[in-house]
């Protein structure tokens, strides 16, 4: 998944303007707590047919390691 079209998703899925997102923007950034990370995560799975293990998960820094980690489990 390209970037710009995870920064799409975010925007979509959680309803919020995604204006000034970086790759290396965390979700802390944007204001994302535990709650939201888990309805991410789901959403995601369901979305791209891909587990997401808390292992993987402890991983995922910043929203650019999240599109790099659907990009690499979707190609």
């Amino acid at each position: 998944m390209e970037f710009k079209d995870f920064v799409a998703l975010l925007g979509e899925e959680f309803e919020f303007d995604t204006a000034g997102i970086e790759e290396n923007t965390t979700f802390a950034d944007i204001g994302f707590d535990e709650f939201d990370m888990i309805e991410l995560v789901m959403s995601i799975e369901d979305k791209y047919m891909i587990e997401v293990p808390d292992e993987a998960l402890a991983q995922i820094k910043t929203i650019g390691d999240f599109a790099d980690y659907i990009k690499e489990k979707t190609e």
